[in-house]
């Protein structure tokens, strides 16, 4: 809708002061119908092929219409023939009305410049609308009041569409918001749970490790028991062939017989020298971390 800012009644928004009519206004008025005045929005072009441009309902009947637009608006002149789309309030016997929609075709008859930013064109249409809007056995200030109440609810169910508006937007907001709380929520949980598999998979790891572990160093204990039992079996067997050999020595020795007892014990000693080795490897080996 346009923004009309002029010194005249007329410009003003629709209220009781726009159906009190001037002079000038009550000579104009002199038709054979009455016309409906209100300020409804309306689109016209000069041509099928132009961009629509926007324009004020001034007043209509049911051969013709006066609206406002601005004089830079396309190239308006008289006797052209331009093309408008508007809407007509239809009273009906209760307290309301429809809107009906036009598209007309019509000449261009009157264009009065009324300010430097406002100009009122006033058209014939080729065909007439089916009803008269101005002659709807209605008055004036009923009318008024109608079309009054009308822009009232019409506001007030902007305002509600606009306060719904606002709230879904708020709601779809807290639902993003929601929603990228649970899926960091989600992500985060589902590392937790990937640490604790993982921390799992290596305890059940160390876990089979050690038992292996523990295991083999029960068997080299075994081992090195085993073993060492046998060291100390044979040490004492060699002390006893030792102390055998030096008894006999010594008796031959009292008896006057040379014997070569040094070669024995000689042949002995490689192998308690080996088997020391064998001893000291494997007390080597012991140290080792399975």
């Amino acid at each position: 809708m346009l923004d009309l800012k002029s010194d005249y009644d007329y410009f003003q928004p629709f209220t009781e002061k726009n159906f009190v009519t001037t002079t000038k206004e009550k000579t104009d008025e002199r038709r054979t119908e009455q016309r409906l005045r209100y300020r409804w929005p309306v689109r016209f072009a000069g041509g099928t092929k132009e961009k629509p441009l926007s324009g004020q309902m001034f007043d209509v009947s049911s051969g013709g219409m006066a609206f406002l637009c601005h004089p830079d608006q396309g190239n308006i002149q008289k006797g052209r023939q331009i093309t408008t789309d508007f809407g007509v309030p239809h009273f009906d016997s209760n307290s309301s009305f429809d809107a009906v929609f036009f598209s007309r075709i019509g000449r261009v008859c009157r264009v009065e410049k009324l300010s430097e930013q406002v100009c009122r064109i006033a058209i014939r249409f080729i065909e007439p609308l089916f009803f008269k809007p101005g002659e709807q056995n209605i008055c004036e200030s009923d009318a008024q009041q109608r079309l009054k109440d009308k822009a009232l609810s019409v506001v007030k169910a902007e305002e509600k569409v606009i306060a719904y508006a606002q709230a879904l937007t708020r709601a779809k907001e807290r639902i993003m918001y929601y929603a990228r709380a649970k899926v960091e929520a989600q992500e985060k949980l589902k590392a937790e749970i990937e640490e604790k598999v993982r921390a799992q998979e290596k305890a059940k790891i160390e876990s089979r490790q050690r038992i292996k572990a523990e295991k083999k160093a029960k068997t080299e204990a075994k081992k090195w028991a085993k073993l060492e039992a046998e060291l100390q079996k044979k040490i004492k067997s060699y002390e006893e062939t030792i102390d055998k050999l030096k008894t006999k020595t010594k008796e031959n020795t009292d008896s006057g017989l040379k014997v070569k007892t040094k070669v024995k014990i000689q042949d002995i000693q490689p192998e308690k020298e080996n088997l020391l080795k064998k001893v000291d490897r494997f007390v080597t080996d012991k140290g080792r971390i399975y």
